[in-house]
């Protein structure tokens, strides 16, 4: 007895044209909609507070932020939690923030990475409110490097960037 069920494979138009509840964000990864909650209350505060930390650096740049926007690229479709583009004529950001929930943890850990990188996005900086560390995976370099509270950040994509973590989960 074979128990796997097919999956229907969805296309981005498809996706797209597809009625999505308000309640849940939807990302659209090799074919298959992925479906989460709505951001907690400390995702939530956490994002307000890396958006207060990231605004006075980008002020006077050309770069700007954006919050859960669809970024596309390929056939997938996904909505990070912050990015900063820093060519308005760019589909895509340099650098991308994730924070890290139940719900999305495995995602944004293993399948964005690979995916953002494959992209050619410069930046990917994962944030964990559970253990308050911020891995910075820096496409360019090739390097990954995980900072706690007590470290401070600089971006390589975007040396202007720098924040304390404590700034973030604090």
């Amino acid at each position: 007895m074979n128990m796997a069920q097919e999956i229907d494979l969805v296309t981005p138009e498809e996706f797209e044209a597809m009625e999505k509840e308000e309640r849940f964000n939807y990302e659209l990864i090799n074919g298959i909609v992925m479906m989460s909650p709505s951001p907690s209350r400390e995702h939530q505060v956490i994002s307000f507070r890396l958006q207060g930390n990231l605004f006075p650096f980008l002020k006077n740049t050309s770069c700007q932020g954006a919050c859960e926007l669809d970024i596309k690229f390929n056939d997938d479709i996904f909505k990070p939690d912050l990015m900063i583009f820093c060519d308005e004529n760019a589909e895509l950001p340099e650098i991308v923030f994730e924070i890290l929930s139940p719900s999305t943890r495995r995602k944004d850990l293993i399948i964005k990475a690979v995916k953002y990188e494959e992209a050619g996005i410069k930046e990917y900086w994962i944030i964990d409110p559970k253990i308050k560390t911020v891995t910075v995976h820096d496409y360019v370099n090739q390097t990954a490097e995980t900072y706690a509270v007590g470290d401070i950040i600089q971006s390589n994509a975007r040396p202007e960037i720098i924040i304390a973590v404590a700034d973030i989960f604090n």
